[in-house]
Formats: structure tokens, C-alpha cells, sequence
């Protein structure tokens, strides 16, 4: 039988925005998706990137690519591991995919892709 492959049981796929400001002025929200995406906005500068995402047990695996953002800048190859928290209302988690919760809260630890710079914990919450 085949069923949803999800993180601690629960449908994380949908849109998300980081709560903190992993580097200086930049906000990021990123979709988990089947073709993941990401924007960063802030400090004069516009970021819009794809990531590779893949969920297995209680983890989510999240690599951000290397982006072009303008004005003489680039977002890093950045990674992330994310474990779910807060689950919506499980009445309208059933109506978006019946029998599944739904993650409203991902509690990330952001990995800079530069060896000298330390892992900081983010929390990015359910857009849509």
C-alpha cells in the first residue's frame, strides 16, 4: 500500500517563512514543493533560488543552491535540517488531506556553507 512519506507523520510539503534573520538584514521564506524555491529580500539586494529538499524519519533535509542575486551579490549553497513542531487544528487538516496533520512550525538548524561560520538555529512558520 502506498502512503504519504512524512516527517514525524505529518504533511510538511507548503510554503514557509523564517522568523529570524540567519545573516545581517535578510528575510527568507522558501517553499517545500516538489520544485523547492526560495526568496531572500533585504540590504539592496533580490534572491530568488531553488533548493533540494528531502524528508526522511523525523528530519528534513533542505540544500539551498547557489543564487545570483544582483547588484554584484550571491546567496551561498547554504543546508538546513528541520524537524516539525505545531500542528494545525486537526479539523482542517482534514479537509487539506484527510487522516494527515498538517506542520505549521519548522525548528531548523541553518548551516552556512563556509566552514569558519558557526550553525544557527532558525524557526520558520506556515504561510500557506
Amino acid at each position: 500500500m502506498i502512503v504519504p512519506d512524512a516527517p514525524d507523520g505529518a504533511l510538511f510539503t507548503g510554503c514557509y517563512q523564517v522568523q529570524q534573520r540567519p545573516y545581517g538584514p535578510y528575510r527568507m521564506n522558501l517553499c517545500l514543493e516538489q520544485r523547492g524555491t526560495y526568496t531572500v529580500r533585504g540590504g539592496n539586494v533580490r534572491c530568488n533560488g531553488t533548493l533540494n529538499w528531502s524528508g526522511r524519519g523525523r528530519d528534513i533535509n533542505i540544500n539551498l543552491r547557489r543564487t545570483s542575486c544582483g547588484n554584484g551579490a550571491a546567496w551561498r549553497a547554504d543546508r538546513m535540517t528541520c524537524r516539525g513542531a505545531g500542528l494545525l487544528p486537526a479539523f482542517l487538516a482534514r479537509v487539506i488531506v484527510p487522516d494527515l496533520p498538517v506542520l505549521q512550525t519548522l525548528r531548523c538548524t541553518y548551516t552556512p556553507s563556509v566552514a569558519s561560520e558557526k550553525p544557527t538555529q532558525i524557526t520558520a512558520r506556515r504561510t500557506n
